[in-house]
């Protein structure tokens, strides 16, 4: 444990670290502050409403709203609840397999996948509809906005942010030693040698510690913002929210029941999975290349070009080696403003994103644990 407190302590004193998160702090910020006034006041007064009048949208909740002191926010509040309907009710999905189905058709077993999944999401939107989830106000006709602000804007730079500081928090630890020229004398005994071990468990133990010190800042200047007072227990499947994939909009449909406390919490634990996912990708990257500039580079190519093989994939229509790229991390972290929700061509799985995060961390982790075992046999001064 002492070892581990030491390079901790390694890592948390690194100055460039710090002017990392101070900069990610600032970017985070001037992207809440862009935010237009109307839409803030809106949903602040929204969700003050709400308080008052419960989250359900039907004819009470309408005839409470209209009693209030009448403002213009309020007018167009009014106006977009009057004489709404519950949209599951009537919705079929489909559409959505027919869609997407089309598009993967020169490969047949991406093709049945896509069927299996969208007849699986046939009995979530049933189960929406008995429950009246599209009724629920959420934040009205901002709804869709924010939520894709939050969920995918800031949330996205804010895993971002961490995921880089966590890989680059692994890579200054396990090459410490060789930029200062001390390998040889560390790895001198068997000792020595397990000291890589405890650099990775340090590091890995720092990926959500590094998540908290980006987020907490970034998600407390947001929320001082905007008043989610009477919104936190309103269903992310409002009829009001919704995604759009291709020209294609569909209602907000997720695999599982989340309130949008909920659905903070799932996503900022997934979130730390993912970070951690990244410190183990670095970890397997610096120990296979001991130096760690190069290491930075070689974890810069398997990230990027991770990314292009899937979007060549996707242009070249081959659909299968498509759909099995988009089980790696980058992927997960750009799918994030849709995360438990069926994620259209993203996705043939129920909870792939979950599952691509626990899958990642099962086989880099065993990779690790081989490429740590690698270097207890090999010749450090070759």
């Amino acid at each position: 444990m002492s070892l581990a407190v030491y390079e901790w302590r390694k890592l948390f004193r690194l100055p460039a670290l710090w002017a990392f998160l101070g900069l990610s702090l600032l970017f985070n910020a001037l992207l809440i502050l862009s935010l237009s006034d109307q839409d803030r006041t809106f949903l602040n007064e929204t969700s003050a409403d709400a308080v008052l009048l419960g989250q359900r949208v039907d004819e009470t909740f309408s005839e409470r709203l209209a009693a209030l002191p009448e403002t213009e926010n309020r007018a167009v509040l009014l106006q977009s609840v009057t004489g709404l309907e519950d949209p599951f009710e009537t919705y079929d999905t489909g559409i959505l397999k027919n869609f997407y189905r089309d598009i993967v058709k020169d490969s047949p077993a991406a093709a049945a996948w896509m069927e299996w999944k969208y007849d699986l999401l046939a009995a979530r939107v049933d189960h929406l509809a008995r429950t009246d989830a599209g009724m629920d106000l959420y934040a009205g006709p901002v709804t869709q906005g924010s939520h894709q602000f939050l969920f995918g804007t800031l949330l996205r730079s804010i895993l971002g942010e961490a995921a880089i500081a966590a890989m680059l928090g692994t890579l200054y630890l396990l090459g410490y030693e060789g930029v200062h020229k001390t390998e040889s004398l560390a790895c001198a005994s068997r000792t020595g040698r397990r000291l890589r071990r405890t650099k990775v468990l340090a590091s890995l133990a720092a990926a959500p510690i590094l998540l908290a010190l980006v987020a907490l800042p970034a998600l407390g200047l947001y929320f001082a913002r905007f008043d989610y007072r009477g919104i936190w227990d309103a269903s992310v499947s409002s009829q009001f929210n919704y995604l759009t994939d291709m020209l294609l909009t569909r209602p907000y449909l997720t695999w599982g029941d989340f309130t949008v406390a909920q659905y903070l919490a799932a996503a900022l634990a997934l979130g730390a999975g993912l970070t951690a996912v990244c410190s183990l990708l670095a970890a397997l990257c610096g120990t296979l290349v001991r130096n760690p500039y190069l290491a930075a580079l070689v974890l810069g190519i398997v990230c990027f070009g991770g990314l292009g093989l899937a979007s060549a994939l996707g242009n070249l229509k081959l659909w299968l080696g498509y759909v099995l790229a988009c089980f790696q991390p980058t992927i997960v972290w750009l799918c994030c403003g849709g995360w438990f929700t069926e994620l259209g061509l993203n996705a043939v799985l129920p909870w792939q994103e979950t599952i691509t995060v626990a899958v990642n961390l099962l086989v880099l982790g065993a990779g690790t644990v081989l490429a740590l075992r690698r270097f207890r046999r090999k010749d450090v001064l070759t």
